[in-house]
């Protein structure tokens, strides 16, 4: 569906929030705490881009989105910052609900990294508008990159607790997480590295994986990243992939029969066994056991330069 850029607020140092009005006046369509939007363009140079979006929430008819400037990222976010305004138009795909708000009929943790309070936001507002038992933790570097400030100073009060970790450090998540107990939920979104900690500090008081449920941002590449050759070992085809680009892709582009959904290290839809090479694991989803035996290749690279599946 095409939509109209109806007004653009800047959040913070590197942080958009764009307000979206279907054309010819037709309603939103129907969505979910949690739920995300991908939205289609074209940069000026005419390069496409599809980039998935949060909703943090909806305005007199207007979807609300927060673009965050990723310099090393793929570009898409940079042509939406720098070369889109309010009366532009774009396409926008029908809301999914891949990271689904699950209440704790006791007691429901909600934890959001940076960029991440994004879908944080909207699960909050349910919980807070039945009067549900909930604690929001809301992280960053420094406080203006606390963003959307009134969106969670608006929630019920004592519910919202804010960290600047460059100033005081990272918070004791396992106290954040709290032990596990029988309907109890966890709710995270944020870089790897956070939801890695989180899952670290949930599962050593207790929690079941099943109760814990995550999404992810930022670009996996890492600047060390050298250049991979993949074998497929079913397939009987040989990819090379450059830094910075997706083994998952790679073997799309070639046709290779492969399984995913997210492409960003979530669902282990796409999960691999490794035949040889060393693995560089950049999910948020697979066990220990799970990654002994294979990996996500939409997310993960290699610390050898060549690596075998079994694909």
């Amino acid at each position: 569906m095409r939509y109209l850029i109806d007004a653009i607020i800047p959040h913070g140092p590197a942080v958009k929030e764009f307000r979206l009005a279907p054309l010819g006046g037709a309603a939103l369509p129907p969505w979910q705490p949690g739920a995300h939007v991908e939205l289609r363009f074209e940069a000026r140079s005419g390069a496409g881009h599809a980039n998935a979006y949060s909703v943090v929430g909806e305005v007199d008819g207007r979807l609300r989105i927060a673009v965050q400037r990723e310099e090393r990222g793929r570009g898409g976010s940079r042509v939406l910052h720098d070369e889109f305004a309010p009366g532009m138009e774009l396409e926008v795909g029908a809301p999914r609900d891949s990271f689904r708000l699950h209440p704790g009929a006791v007691r429901t943790v909600l934890i959001a990294g940076g960029i991440g309070i994004t879908p944080i936001l909207p699960m909050a507002r349910a919980l807070d508008a039945a009067g549900a038992d909930y604690a929001l933790h809301y992280l960053a570097h420094d406080r203006e990159r606390l963003v959307l400030a009134g969106d969670w100073q608006a929630l019920g009060a004592g519910r919202v607790r804010t960290y600047a970790t460059g100033v005081d450090g990272r918070p004791d998540l396992q106290a954040l997480v709290g032990p596990w107990r029988e309907g109890c939920e966890l709710h995270a979104c944020g870089p790897v590295a956070l939801l890695e900690a989180i899952r670290a500090a949930a599962t050593a008081q207790g929690w079941p994986q099943r109760h814990i449920r995550f999404e992810s941002f930022g670009a996996r590449a890492q600047a060390q990243d050298r250049p991979l050759r993949v074998h497929l070992l079913q397939s009987g085809m040989t990819l090379d992939v450059a830094p910075g680009a997706s083994i998952l892709d790679a073997m799309i582009d070639a046709d290779v029969f492969v399984s995913y959904e997210c492409k960003r290290g979530e669902c282990g839809n796409c999960y691999a066994g490794v035949v040889s090479g060393a693995p560089l694991h950049r999910d948020v989803c697979l066990t220990p056991a799970q990654r002994a035996q294979g990996m996500t290749p939409c997310v993960s690279w290699a610390a050898t330069p060549e690596l075998e599946l079994d694909l």
